[in-house]
């Protein structure tokens, strides 16, 4: 289930206070325990004071998702500072380039259920980790940044990662404009998608395209995994784009001019794709640029799909509209 997400911008120590408040009050909301909430505030509170003295500037994004049987919160922080040349160094206990006590790195590694950092010198940082209370389903294996445009506090894009019986639904959506009119129309696609789930993925986007008639319209693409056949359907009406990427090739998928609950298609077409072992599925609205791509991360692909999705918010945002980015691993059998 989605939760409004938020960015804090670091840029002086008080903000970093407003970072740790909006975290713990996105964890009590999630329904942790006080002590997860005391170390999602540690955290919170490390991330941005490093990337205030490392990075010199940045914002920490507050993630939070709920589903059936429990939650989980993402932190993620990101600069586009100096990076960090010894990674693997700078996440030891004790370690600083500039003098201080250096245990910030080395804390949230052991207090959070997992991260990772990636960093490059010259262009940034970006760290995620991310906490978990309860059960969470094998589909948590998706990292997702939504936000909204500067100036407004909810986002009129919305997602969904939904799975029944080995298959497992992706969707974004891009309400129309921005503002309260977009997300009523964001949320009630979801809605309609959620209602539809076992129909095919034209037949979702028929429902979705009635459902929306009452609202201001949305772009929506759905792509849908089968498990048991490793297969990839995707479908998809007006400006959310998708590609899917392995090791060796990166495919663009094929969306549909329009806008559900206004102009329709006269015949949506889905389109069936195989799923080669570590498939990423990565999908986004339009406030990010259509140059999407991992290709300029060595490595990425191999790390959790949570931090690709914060690095390309980063550097593919348009920073003038609602943005989306969400990433999946489709094909990882480990």
């Amino acid at each position: 289930m989605q939760h409004h997400q938020k960015s804090i911008a670091i840029t002086d120590r008080s903000s970093i206070g407003e970072a740790r408040r909006s975290a713990i009050h996105a964890a009590q909301t999630l329904g942790f325990d006080e002590e997860h909430r005391s170390n999602i505030g540690i955290v919170s509170t490390e991330a941005a004071t490093n990337m205030l003295l490392h990075g010199r500037e940045g914002e920490l994004l507050i993630c939070p998702n709920l589903c059936v049987d429990g939650a989980w919160l993402d932190l993620i922080a990101l600069d586009s500072g100096p990076g960090i040349r010894d990674v693997s160094r700078a996440m030891e206990d004790g370690y600083s380039t500039i003098g201080t006590a250096g245990q910030g790195m080395g804390a949230i590694q052991r207090i959070s259920d997992t991260c990772s950092l990636y960093s490059a010198v010259g262009k940034g940082t970006a760290f995620w980790c991310r906490f978990v209370r309860g059960r969470i389903p094998a589909t948590a294996n998706v990292g997702v940044v939504s936000l909204p445009i500067k100036g407004e506090t909810v986002a009129g894009d919305s997602y969904l990662v939904l799975e029944r019986h080995g298959r497992t639904i992706y969707v974004v959506v891009d309400g129309l404009g921005h503002g309260a009119g977009a997300t009523e129309a964001s949320q009630e696609a979801v809605t309609s998608v959620e209602r539809h789930f076992e129909q095919p993925a034209t037949v979702i986007i028929e429902r979705a395209h009635d459902a929306l008639k009452k609202t201001r319209g949305a772009a929506l693409s759905i792509a849908i995994f089968e498990s048991a056949d490793r297969t990839l359907t995707y479908a998809g009406v007006g400006n959310v784009s998708a590609i899917a990427v392995t090791a060796s090739a990166s495919r663009s998928l094929v969306t549909q001019n329009g806008t559900l609950g206004a102009v329709m298609p006269r015949s949506p077409q889905q389109y069936v794709y195989p799923v080669e072992p570590d498939t990423t599925l990565i999908m986004f609205s339009d406030g990010l640029t259509s140059k999407v791509s991992p290709a300029g991360y060595p490595g990425i692909l191999h790390r959790p799909p949570g931090l690709l999705a914060a690095l390309l918010y980063r550097d593919f945002s348009r920073r003038r509209d609602d943005a989306t980015v969400l990433v999946a691993k489709l094909g990882d059998r480990s």
